[in-house]
């Protein structure tokens, strides 16, 4: 079965105030969150937790996914290749998840390192982050979640097929699994949908936004170059529970002005609309007669 959920990154990650009166009319109960927000020690980072607590007791947000900490005021790059921070960045994640298992979900998403790493080093960074992965294991099966390893972009660790396959070979498939990101795909696009047939039995989510052929984009489901048809033929192909996680928002962002959040919400719901029925909507809109025209 597909399940949905909106990544907090869609609206800037800090649940204020006109963020949660947004949550509780929104119809997304299912959440990604980022749980690095723990670990900061500003008041906007506290108020937000706070506020994410208060919204889980009243029912209205549910984490379906935690997203480990990639960036912020600690360093957490999990396969940074000194053995000494290594183990340091390894014992505060687990800390972080222990400390804060109330907030935790079914799954996590974890970056397999920092960005800008030199090919040559990708062997020696992986084994690093495999190493990281095995310590945090046993907090996972205590708590109940499994370990996605995010498809990731450029110099990332993660950033190809076969190297994914190198971290799922060492894991079994009940501890570490994969997030799909079909942003961080960059220029291979075309490859998803074999992609997604060839990793299905070890993909648990997705995360979804459209993209426009050069960079990362974050934009919505409809607006970039992706085959969403043939993406959602092959997603829906997967013999077990996926979950797809709207990771967009980035165009929302406007530079003079804030947004209301409410947007954020409303777009990201009409999206969800549009992949459920984008078999039926796409050849409507290719075959769409503009009038005068």
């Amino acid at each position: 079965m597909i399940s949905y959920a909106l990544s907090t990154g869609a609206f800037g990650l800090y649940v204020t105030e006109a963020v949660a009166s947004a949550i509780r009319k929104s119809k997304f109960r299912n959440y990604e969150t980022h749980i690095v927000l723990c670990a900061n020690e500003d008041e906007e980072s506290r108020s937000s937790v706070q506020r994410t607590r208060d919204l889980i007791k009243e029912g209205v947000l549910h984490t379906a996914s935690v997203h480990l900490p990639y960036n912020g005021d600690l360093y957490w790059d999990p396969s940074v290749a000194d053995e000494t921070v290594r183990r340091d960045v390894s014992a505060r994640l687990i800390r972080l998840i222990r400390e804060n298992a109330d907030l935790m979900a079914p799954m996590v998403t974890l970056h397999a390192s920092y960005g800008g790493i030199p090919q040559e080093e990708h062997p020696h960074r992986l084994d690093q982050t495999c190493k990281t992965i095995e310590e945090l294991i046993p907090t996972a099966r205590d708590l109940g979640f499994v370990i996605n390893v995010e498809y990731l972009p450029r110099q990332c660790l993660g950033n190809s097929e076969a190297e994914l396959q190198q971290f799922l070979t060492r894991f079994d498939a009940e501890d570490v699994g994969i997030c799909l990101d079909v942003n961080h795909i960059m220029d291979k696009y075309i490859e998803l949908p074999g992609m997604i047939d060839r990793l299905a039995s070890r993909i648990r989510s997705f995360h979804i936004c459209d993209y426009d052929g050069v960079d990362e984009t974050h934009w919505m489901p409809g607006q970039g170059i992706h085959d969403w048809r043939e993406l959602m033929k092959h997603i829906r192909m997967i013999d077990h529970d996926i979950l797809l996680i709207l990771e967009t928002g980035y165009q929302l962002k406007l530079p003079n002005r804030p947004v209301d959040p409410q947007f954020a919400f409303r777009q990201n719901e009409r999206a969800v609309w549009f992949l459920e029925n984008c078999e039926n909507l796409v050849p409507q809109i290719e075959n769409f007669r503009m009038p005068g025209n």
